[in-house]
């Protein structure tokens, strides 16, 4: 993937600087997403917002990945805006404000399968992004488990989406293939027996910045103080049937073909997310063009601003060509 040099130094104008990153959320982002947004819930009970660029020439769904929300991506829509992309973003289902299962622990997310996943991003779709966009071209976003709704919802609904951007895509979940193998029967077993609801307590909410799949501290700092004051935002675990359901779906997602452009980025040391599958994933389908991010983990979009300027490049120049 070619990356455009002098589109990096327009871009580097849009990132905020290392050790400015919340001084520039607070002076610049907070207010122009304010101006621009409307939110509401969905008649199944999800929430949203949509951001409308000055002078839009597209419309971007974003699909966050799990345990995250809105908060995080800030920046993200943010430059998108001052490149006039208008930005449609949802909480997922068990996540912040939207709809629960009940009878789940507080701090967890459930669900049966990523069918429905797949069915809110329909809904999404078609009562919010169609008309918001207005005819203009609609581009489909999803980081880590977002990224393997959004293939699956892609599979499935051909033509809605002129171009997918997946992010540290869940297309292969990192854990060895023996224990994916076991694990596989032990959990649809569990999930038989009743237990689907259970927690995995494989996370803490008090995560620390050296063990995380961020590499920008401040920006990785941010994310964690707005968890910490809404206790909505504080899903840190997965139930029995999320992790059955994972694993069913990132294989699922691997062999779904999609009929547009995608573009593919991977973190060079991805610790969550098997970047030897998605890399075989690129090679199997022509329409697949992927990009290794250098000196990035999982969560890319909290690096430092150099590792952030080769990420939006990547993005901002592939939306151009389409």
């Amino acid at each position: 993937f070619s990356i455009l040099s002098h589109m990096e130094s327009d871009i580097d104008s849009l990132i905020f600087e290392d050790g400015e990153f919340q001084a520039g959320i607070a002076r610049f982002a907070r207010p122009l997403l304010s101006s621009r947004e409307k939110t509401g819930y969905t008649p199944t009970g999800l929430y949203w917002s949509l951001y409308q660029a000055e002078r839009p020439r597209a419309l971007m769904t974003v699909c966050h990945g799990f345990s995250e929300g809105m908060y995080k991506y800030r920046e993200f829509i943010y430059c998108m805006l001052k490149e006039n992309i208008s930005c449609l973003i949802y909480e997922q289902r068990g996540h912040g404000r939207s709809v629960r299962a009940d009878g789940v622990a507080r701090d967890a997310v459930h669900i049966d399968s990523f069918d429905t996943y797949v069915n809110d991003l329909a809904e999404i779709t078609e009562t919010l992004a169609v008309p918001a966009a207005q005819g203009l071209p609609l581009l489909l976003f999803g980081h880590s488990m977002g990224g393997c709704i959004a293939a699956l919802f892609a599979a499935k609904h051909p033509g809605l989406y002129s171009a997918l951007v997946l992010s540290s895509p869940m297309l292969s979940v990192r854990i060895a293939k023996k224990a994916q193998f076991i694990a596989g029967p032990v959990l649809r077993l569990a999930c038989r027996l009743g237990k689907g609801k259970q927690t995995v307590r494989v996370f803490t909410e008090e995560e620390k910045f050296r063990t995380s799949p961020a590499s920008s501290r401040e920006r990785w700092q941010y994310c964690h103080d707005v968890r910490k004051e809404n206790v909505l935002l504080q899903t840190v675990n997965p139930t029995v049937s999320w992790v059955n359901a994972a694993l069913e779906a990132s294989k699922k997602a691997r062999k779904a073909r999609i009929d547009v452009q995608v573009l593919l980025i991977m973190s060079e040391h991805d610790s969550l997310v098997d970047n030897a599958d998605l890399m075989a994933y690129a090679r199997a389908n022509d329409n697949v063009k992927a990009v290794m991010i250098p000196s990035s983990k999982h969560e890319i979009i909290l690096s430092p601003k150099a590792v952030l300027v080769q990420y939006y490049t990547a993005v901002l120049s592939f939306i151009g060509e389409r």
